[in-house]
């Protein structure tokens, strides 16, 4: 057992500060780790997640200790889901850039690498027509399997940069 499980319990079980608390504890963030069980094991006397986890569990007080400590140490718990949050944005946002950097190297190259994913999407997409058409029951699944590589190429592949801008637009 680690940490994380005693964050998942504090997120699914309590609300405020202290589910903030089981932020930390879930996240990839060292220091915020650090802090989250930090508190924990001030809150239950022990530096064993295990045993902390059972106390929580267990004794309704330990959690209202928690909270008070949190309390105390709500600037620094924000600071630390903060930068948590701050580092997931980025992940995505260098994700997303990769992406977009990928598909305008293909676009750009020179040769047959440039028709590539353009023939495989025109392919997918003939191949899912010809199994729709055709076929006396065809399955959902592979009609979607089919059908990925060409909406993807078309342009739903947008949807994740919405979603990284509706993100960034929120925070």
């Amino acid at each position: 057992m680690n940490w994380s499980n005693v964050g998942e319990f504090l997120k699914g079980n309590t609300t405020g500060v202290t589910s903030l608390v089981g932020s930390l504890l879930t996240g990839n963030v060292l220091g915020a780790v650090s802090a989250g069980a930090s508190m924990v094991a001030t809150a239950t006397g022990t530096t064993d997640p295990e045993q902390a986890l059972l106390e929580l569990q267990g004794t309704p007080e330990t959690v209202l200790k928690l909270k008070k400590i949190a309390l105390q140490r709500e600037a620094e718990v924000n600071r630390h889901v903060e930068s948590v949050m701050s580092l997931q944005f980025k992940d995505a946002q260098s994700s997303h850039s990769e992406t977009q950097k990928t598909i305008r190297n293909g676009d750009n190259a020179e040769g047959g690498v440039k028709y590539v994913r353009p023939s495989h999407a025109t392919a997918s997409l003939l191949a899912g027509i010809y199994y729709g058409l055709f076929t006396d029951s065809p399955d959902i699944m592979i009609l979607g399997a089919f059908l990925t590589l060409p909406f993807a190429y078309a342009g739903l592949r947008e949807i994740g940069k919405r979603n990284v801008l509706a993100f960034n637009n929120k925070n």
